[in-house]
């Protein structure tokens, strides 16, 4: 089945999110990379005469991403409140001789507010979706026929 990938804003911080929209069917599937809100539409049911979806939506309470030398990359969306012991178990993983802290970060979202608890967010981390969306136009605007409906995606 064919699905469209792009940024969108995100419900919940209103930061750049990955959408995965499946076009025929109608699900969607939208994950935050910055807060860690995560939502999907898929189908329940159905028959020849009607659809039914069922939506399911996790609130996001922050992210670990943890990328290794090797270029793999691990991504952990927190949908409850990071805890003391999970910050000591994601400093361990952090610290790791494998991996690149250059790249890895941990960051929780409280109340509407990031803190940055481990490494560096990449540059466009902080960006609103519409600073994002104009970041794209600039970038791609020329090349990217339908840039105002479909926004790429970059870390």
């Amino acid at each position: 089945m064919g699905s469209i990938y792009s940024a969108v804003k995100c419900p919940q911080c209103g930061r750049s999110a990955i959408e995965d929209f499946y076009y025929k069917s109608d699900e969607s599937y939208i994950i935050c990379y910055r807060c860690g809100f995560n939502y999907s539409k898929t189908i329940s049911k159905s028959d020849r005469r009607r659809i039914e979806y069922k939506e399911e939506k996790q609130v996001g309470h922050g992210v670990f991403s943890l990328v290794k030398r090797n270029g793999q990359r691990n991504m952990t969306l927190f949908n409850s409140p990071i805890r003391k012991d999970d910050i000591e178990k994601f400093t361990k993983s952090f610290m790791e001789n494998d991996v690149d802290q250059a790249v890895s970060y941990l960051v929780s979202y409280e109340k509407e507010i990031f803190t940055i608890l481990l490494g560096k967010p990449p540059e466009n981390f902080s960006l609103c979706f519409e600073d994002y969306k104009d970041k794209m136009i600039k970038k791609y605007g020329e090349d990217y026929e339908d840039i105002e409906i479909i926004v790429p995606i970059e870390e």
